[in-house]
């Protein structure tokens, strides 16, 4: 079945990373969830992804989540903004991620942020389990 199918995908530049971008959108991650290999210069990342590309399957109300993985490679610092081990939430809703002078910026609700400065774009976006259906949705208020 079309629910089944799993996205496996590389980014090399810009274009590529605004499309990780919106298969992303609303993502769930939780802090304990991210590991930075500073010897390596590779962050790997685990969340739910709320899956944008089945929306087409969509005849009865049903969305999908997944556990995806992320790894961007050539990351030379990793720096947090308002990336709080005391905040209230240990997880993070992720709203887009974006490049810009060599910095790939992961944007999350509450004004966190994670900035990775990479001496070039490679990164692999890949699910790891099976689409699973769920009655929610995300939402956004824009008040």
């Amino acid at each position: 079945m079309d629910y089944e199918k799993k996205i496996k995908l590389i980014a090399k530049n810009n274009e590529d990373l605004e499309i990780f971008s919106q298969l992303c959108q609303d993502a769930i991650l939780s802090k304990d969830e991210l590991f930075y290999d500073e010897k390596a210069k590779i962050i790997f990342l685990t969340f739910s992804r709320y899956c944008w590309e089945k929306t087409e399957l969509n005849n009865s109300k049903v969305n999908f989540r997944v556990i995806s993985g992320l790894q961007i490679k050539n990351v030379q610092k990793v720096q947090y903004i308002n990336f709080k081990d005391t905040s209230e939430t240990n997880f993070l809703n992720l709203l887009a991620v974006s490049y810009e002078n060599k910095k790939i910026r992961f944007h999350f609700s509450s004004l966190v942020e994670i900035i990775l400065t990479v001496n070039d774009i490679f990164a692999i976006l890949e699910d790891i389990d099976i689409p699973w259906p769920t009655k929610l949705n995300p939402i956004h208020n824009f008040d």
